[in-house]
This record gives structure tokens, C-alpha cells and sequence, in this order.
């Protein structure tokens, strides 16, 4: 068991050693790439919490006395985005809002730090090939020299330049791979809050008397909400 894990740290230190410098940003673009999709990944679960109408008392008159004030207090005392919404949609509708504008501006704002995040997490994922390509250059920039050079160890040179070309290229696109799978399962979870998110907001609105949620279209591509589809 010992041998066989000595066995792999070497050649783990020599496969490092020949991806050059450059497999330092590549791990590090890595580590990061799963810390963030793991940080994502327990904020969504969170704010997926009590995302039901039913259970958030939505589904009712808000209208009557102290109804709407029934649903400010079950609401506060559940976790999750969409109670987070209703909550502060309530805050600023006594300050003076309209429940529609009220309730869009939290929606926005509580959506939008996921946005931001995944946001984030796609440009990382990005970055982790073109760092690859990086070293795949300066691989061949260091073959081409061997090759160049009237030298007895021209082989072993040129050697280590396709090596460094290669391995580099190799890790960036297999940290590009699995963020990308991340992210479409996060992106995936973040669509089912969107949608959570309008059907409560519906409703909210329902109950207050008010008209329908607008779409949220603070996002690049337009109305980030969807059919609604079967759990």
C-alpha cells in the first residue's frame, strides 16, 4: 500500500514538472472552479427551501385583517429565497410601493446574486482551456528551439516541449469540462428558483389583489422564467 502510494506521488510530482509553471494558475483556476460550484451549490439548496405557495400561505385572500400580517411572520420564519422575497416585498409595500414593484425590485435583487455568481463561475470555466492554450504555445515555442539547436540532447529537449504542450492542454480542458457540467446543473437549479420565485409571486399578488408579476428581464437574455414542469 505504501510502495503504490509513492508510486503515485511520483509520478503525480513528475507529471506537474512537466505541465511547467503554468500548472500552478491552472490548479488554482481548478480549486476555484469547484469551490465556487460547491458554495453555489449550498446557496441554491438553501434558497430552495419552502419555495410552495401553500406552505408560504400564498394561496388565500391577503386582503382580510391581519392576513397579510399572518403570512409576514410564517414567512420570517422560514428559510429560503422566495420567504426572503415576500418578506421584504411586505417592508416596502408599507413604505409606500405598489405590491408589483415592490415585489419585482426584491425578486431582482434576491436572483440577481445567483446571476452574478454563475456569472462568475462561467468565466472561470473559460479561462481554465485558454490557459491551456497558453501552455500548448509556449510548449511549442520550446520544441521549435530544441529543434533549432545543434545539441546532443535535442531529443530529450523537444521532448519536453510536447510534453509541457500537451499536459497543459490537457488540464485546462478537463477543469473547462467538469465546470461546465457544474454549471449547467447549478444554471438548472437557479431556472427552478426563477420559476418558484414568479409562481409565488403570482400568488402574492393574487392575494393582495394585484395583477400578475412582471418577468424578471434584468438578465442578458431576456425572461428568465419558464413553463413550469412536473418535479
Amino acid at each position: 500500500m505504501n510502495a503504490a502510494l509513492a508510486e503515485l506521488v511520483r509520478e503525480s510530482q513528475s507529471y506537474l514538472q512537466a505541465g511547467g509553471w503554468l500548472m500552478l494558475p491552472l490548479g488554482l483556476i481548478g480549486f476555484w472552479i469547484w469551490w465556487q460550484y460547491l458554495l453555489l451549490l449550498c446557496r441554491l439548496r438553501e434558497a430552495l427551501q419552502h419555495d410552495d405557495p401553500h406552505t408560504l400561505g400564498l394561496d388565500g385572500d391577503l386582503r382580510p385583517v391581519g392576513r397579510l400580517d399572518a403570512c409576514e411572520r410564517r414567512c420570517a420564519g422560514l428559510a429560503g429565497a422566495v420567504p426572503r422575497m415576500i418578506v421584504h416585498a411586505i417592508a416596502r409595500m408599507r413604505a409606500g410601493q405598489s405590491p408589483e414593484t415592490a415585489f419585482a425590485q426584491c425578486r431582482s435583487i434576491e436572483l440577481g446574486e445567483y446571476r452574478i455568481a454563475m456569472l462568475g463561475l462561467g468565466a472561470l470555466v473559460a479561462v481554465a482551456p485558454l490557459v491551456g492554450l497558453l501552455g500548448t504555445v509556449l510548449g511549442m515555442i520550446r520544441t521549435f528551439a530544441a529543434v533549432s539547436q545543434r545539441s546532443s540532447d535535442v531529443t530529450g529537449m523537444v521532448a519536453d516541449g510536447v510534453s509541457m504542450a500537451l499536459i497543459t492542454t490537457q488540464a485546462g480542458l478537463v477543469a473547462a469540462l467538469a465546470g461546465t457540467f457544474g454549471l449547467a446543473h447549478l444554471f438548472w437549479r437557479y431556472q427552478h428558483l426563477v420559476n418558484q420565485a414568479h409562481l409565488c409571486g403570482a400568488g402574492f399578488l393574487r392575494g393582495l389583489g394585484a395583477g400578475e408579476p412582471p418577468p424578471d428581464d434584468s438578465g442578458a437574455g431576456g425572461s428568465d422564467v419558464l413553463p413550469a414542469t412536473a418535479e
